[in-house]
């Protein structure tokens, strides 16, 4: 009787293996270490906390279920840890999985109930649980691969908490919905059509928050792509902006060399004529005439060239020393959005804190720098007014309403380059140092 009492719970708790591996999933470009060495670790901590809580199952007969509260918050930490996921990233997945898997426990108890009508969840049969088991385990492998496509995506591209925050709100009332439903006594399934009803509810709620989850994937999705699009359309429009500026020194050079010759003429009248004062003067107007280039050539990749020159004039109007030193090669393979949206997010949040000091103590200095193959190193410093935000180590922005979103960009977008990115600050300066792998996308 006692290695009944101790296998039961254990069984049970063991349920958590295949529900925290398949939260893995989506975070496994997060994670902090291999994902063999991950597994490993998370299941002798699960394996440890079902054998300690077994025991104390032992004890508690009929009401060892309230175990359940220890064994999720032992093996959450666990799981958060083996990331390097917000907490609101990883309570969110926790949940949802944890939600869906109690379903499938409630469904096992219905069987049981079935089998064992006179029973109750106290007495949870060994065939039940093998069943109870087998069906968490079918479902996480059938959701393994949408978990780790699907999730993974969003958790690269979705760096809001407050979103993250949200949608484990919701996981936790269907969880909560389902202890609710916990069936204790197996009769009460028998009684009237409250069998009829209950297999008839739980489906329904599993298949909405299936649906819930599809609908938060597709509309994030959008907000992404949509932000995507926003970011292409303001790269294009510098370079627009960039090829008139061009165009139109282009256009007045034209004529300048059309009438250099009659320049010419003038000018070697004047000096035949040996009056230098007419001729210094001549000289002085027309150097005044020449067209002046505004656009820089930093690099050979257009869109980043065309942006740096947007963020350069942006400087000098605001009267803020910039210097930049561009070394990259002709072509890179990574795509020149995901560049220019970092670079752009940093130019854009030096150039506002610039603007908050006075002008003798202003600049920005960035370094766009190819090293080692394949790495690309981006390091800019600029003046401040030495006034920060932070909230969980991350930089949050000083203006009111800001939340740091552009630096949390710059975060994102470099990991998904395979790279990382660091900010620091001492007195009066910020420094922001990004690492991104120039490799062709998958």
């Amino acid at each position: 009787m006692e290695l009944k009492n101790f296998l039961l719970p254990f069984m049970n708790f063991m349920l958590l293996f295949p529900t925290t591996i398949l939260c893995l999933a989506p975070a496994h470009d997060h994670l902090r270490e291999k994902w063999s060495f991950a597994v490993i670790r998370l299941s002798v901590l699960i394996i440890c906390t079902a054998v300690v809580l077994s025991f104390f199952a032992m004890y508690l007969s009929y009401y060892w279920n309230i175990l359940y509260v220890p064994a999720f918050a032992v093996v959450f930490c666990g799981y958060h840890f083996a990331t390097k996921l917000h907490i609101s990233q990883s309570f969110s997945i926790y949940l949802l999985v944890c939600a869906l898997t109690t379903f499938i426990s409630n469904f096992s108890i219905v069987f049981d109930a079935f089998l064992h009508p006179d029973g109750n969840l106290s007495d949870f049969s060994f065939t039940a649980s093998i069943v109870e088991l087998t069906f968490v385990l079918l479902f996480c492998c059938l959701s393994a691969y949408p978990a780790a496509k699907y999730g993974g995506y969003l958790i690269s591209h979705l760096q809001q908490p407050d979103v993250w925050w949200t949608a484990g709100i919701v996981s936790s009332l269907f969880f909560i919905f389902n202890q609710i439903m916990v069936v204790r006594k197996y009769s009460t399934l028998h009684t009237n059509m409250v069998g009829a009803a209950y297999i008839a509810v739980m489906p329904i709620m599993f298949i909405m928050l299936i649906f819930l989850c599809i609908i938060f994937y597709f509309m994030v999705s959008a907000i992404i792509k949509k932000a995507e699009l926003d970011d292409r359309n303001h790269i294009l429009e510098m370079q627009e902006k960039q090829y008139e500026s061009l165009q139109q020194y282009l256009n007045e050079d034209a004529k300048v060399r059309h009438d250099f010759r009659q320049t010419i003429y003038t000018l070697k009248e004047l000096s035949s004529a040996k009056d230098y004062d007419t001729l210094d003067d001549y000289l002085s107007r027309y150097i005044d005439i020449v067209p002046q280039k505004n656009t820089q050539s930093f690099c050979q990749d257009n869109a980043l060239n065309a942006l740096l020159n947007h963020y350069y004039q942006r400087a000098l109007k605001d009267n803020i020393k910039t210097d930049i030193e561009v070394s990259l090669p002709g072509k890179l393979h990574m795509d020149s959005i995901s560049l220019c949206s970092i670079v752009g997010n940093i130019l854009e949040n030096a150039i506002i804190a610039c603007s908050e000091i006075p002008e003798e103590k202003r600049f920005i200095h960035l370094v766009i720098s190819k090293e080692q193959g394949q790495e690309i190193y981006i390091a800019v410093s600029n003046s401040f007014n030495g006034k920060t935000r932070q909230k969980n180590g991350r930089y949050l922005s000083t203006h009111k309403g800001g939340n740091g979103i552009g630096l949390i960009s710059v975060t994102a977008t470099s990991e998904q380059h395979g790279g990382s990115a660091s900010f620091t600050h001492d007195d009066k300066v910020f420094y922001s140092n990004i690492m991104l792998v120039d490799k062709n996308e998958p």
